[in-house]
């Protein structure tokens, strides 16, 4: 009996193991069909794969261009004319070993002619984000609005334009929209909670958010 007992382990070990994969790929099959059933209801186009080619398009911004593993899958596409509707999930690694970790969320993408603005990224401010402020690393603040400043992390490369731009409604806009995350250029807006994705039943009300995000932009053109 006891020269079984490794044997028995590393077989208990082996069958977690596989039994972990197997949940893991039925959680993701059970995921793609409902996503593929809710874009088919919204007369939207679905590809579980994504689209390489996008994904490269998008490296030129902040989300897309770090750590390494960059993987979308679960694509959601549409087009009304006037905007071009993507959503997305989209995973990425950062550290090494035990340290690595993989980031997982949903991304909702709106494209349009009609969007104009500085480039910024915005996203919800944590204990280390005050501590690299204080250590000198970028964080546009302003004293006339608290709850945004201490609400959110925002940056970009032309400061003085970012200011000018966030004025005094588009600040209040988004001190009532605390974690959400927002990163934009002219033409282009990405909305997405990190670390969180989007159920199928929630893609909706993710869409209708985005779009009074860049409706409330569009309206500043």
């Amino acid at each position: 009996m006891e020269a079984l007992l490794p044997i028995l382990i590393v077989g208990g070990i082996l069958t977690l193991i596989f039994f972990g994969i197997a949940c893991s790929y039925y959680a993701a099959k059970k995921r793609r069909e409902s996503l593929m059933e809710s874009a088919e209801a919204m007369g939207l186009t679905f590809f579980p794969d994504g689209d390489a080619s996008l994904l490269e398009r998008l490296s030129m911004f902040k989300l897309f261009n770090q750590g390494r593993g960059r993987k979308m899958t679960n694509l959601i596409q549409g087009d009304s004319g006037e905007v071009k509707i993507a959503i997305f999930d989209y995973q990425y690694t950062t550290g090494s070993g035990k340290n690595s970790h993989t980031h997982l969320q949903s991304v909702v993408t709106l494209q349009s002619k009609q969007l104009v603005c500085p480039d910024f990224t915005m996203r919800p401010e944590g204990m280390l984000d005050r501590i690299g402020s204080a250590l000198g690393f970028q964080d546009i603040d302003f004293e006339s609005h608290p709850q945004f400043s201490n609400s959110f992390v925002l940056q970009g490369s032309d400061e003085a334009a970012i200011r000018n731009y966030f004025d005094a409604s588009v600040l209040d806009f988004f001190a009532a929209k605390p974690g959400i995350s927002v990163e934009a250029q002219t033409g282009t807006l990405f909305f997405y909670r990190a670390r969180k994705r989007i159920q199928p039943g929630e893609i909706k009300d993710n869409l209708a958010q985005a779009y009074e995000v860049y409706g409330m932009m569009v309206d500043r053109s």
